[in-house]
């Protein structure tokens, strides 16, 4: 057994020193998620439910990946600033993490409301109200959970290891092209497929602006990630009653909990407000 550990510790540092540089930013999550689910797995015998197992090695993915991220970058790119480097440590020392946290939460509910107005133009008495104390926990833990974990590994990580391979303009196409990648649900139509995956990548484009506007703190990021995830599950559990008669230019595509960002509506939002913050970064030379 300890020679069974000795060699994935041997092939875990190995991950990181791969040629080209790219095999091992693409390798790494899957990587780590394989050692998640080798450290989860064993959990059975001791009478975990086999649907929670997945849920389990996710979380000791990510705790893995965070523990790895110092090692990573000082061995890859000789830096030990990592949670100044990825937008966690490093903010303006008038403005703490909680300011830019709140600033991008009050920025997901002004989106959210941009998304929500025209859909209740079209069909009036969609407003319900009814939110039980689950989906309110459900929604918190989305906001935090999904919010810090997903900006971490997107606009933290992958950002900063794609810009230091290509630089920020290439780094930041590939990242939200990932970004959208991985959330792309394969059961759905081809045209609503490319409709999300069109929402998503404009959506990694914005969030990534949104952190270099803000003095590269991700804790805005996390806000506004985590507050448009958080909060549009609260309007389709108990908020409003969007039915299957909004059409799905408005609420978009979707089976159980549908995605506004991959309808018309929500693609145009988030081209123009790509397009203002990319001339706002330019202004204020952010882009060389």
């Amino acid at each position: 057994m300890n020679v069974f550990f000795q060699r994935i510790r041997f092939i875990y540092l190995k991950t990181f020193i791969l040629r080209p540089k790219i095999i091992s930013t693409i390798i790494f999550i899957p990587f780590l998620y394989f050692l998640g689910w080798i450290l989860a797995i064993p959990l059975i015998f001791v009478g975990i439910e086999k649907e929670n197992i997945s849920l389990i090695g996710t979380i000791i993915t990510f705790l893995i990946f965070v523990i790895s991220l110092p090692k990573w970058f000082e061995v890859r790119w000789k830096l030990n600033n990592v949670w100044e480097l990825v937008g966690i440590k490093k903010t303006n020392r008038n403005r703490k993490p909680n300011f830019y946290f709140l600033k991008g939460l009050l920025g997901a509910i002004f989106l959210l409301l941009a998304i929500l107005f025209p859909i209740i133009i079209f069909k009036n008495d969609i407003w319900l109200g009814e939110v039980s104390i689950d989906i309110l926990i459900n929604s918190v833990l989305l906001i935090f959970g999904v919010g810090f974990a997903e900006e971490l590994i997107f606009r933290g990580w992958l950002l900063e290891e794609l810009k230091n391979q290509f630089g920020l303009k290439k780094g930041l196409i590939f990242q939200s092209l990932m970004f959208s990648i991985v959330h792309i649900g394969f059961n759905l139509p081809l045209w609503q497929m490319l409709s999300i995956l069109t929402g998503l990548f404009l959506l990694g484009i914005f969030l990534a602006f949104v952190r270099l506007k803000n003095d590269d703190s991700l804790w805005v990021c996390i806000g506004l990630h985590g507050g448009l995830v958080g909060g549009w599950f609260l309007v389709n559990n108990g908020l409003f009653d969007i039915s299957k008669d909004v059409p799905i230019w408005l609420v978009g595509p979707g089976n159980i909990n549908t995605n506004p960002l991959g309808g018309f509506w929500g693609i145009s939002l988030l081209f123009f407000l790509c397009l203002l913050y990319f001339f706002i970064l330019k202004k204020n030379q952010k882009f060389n």
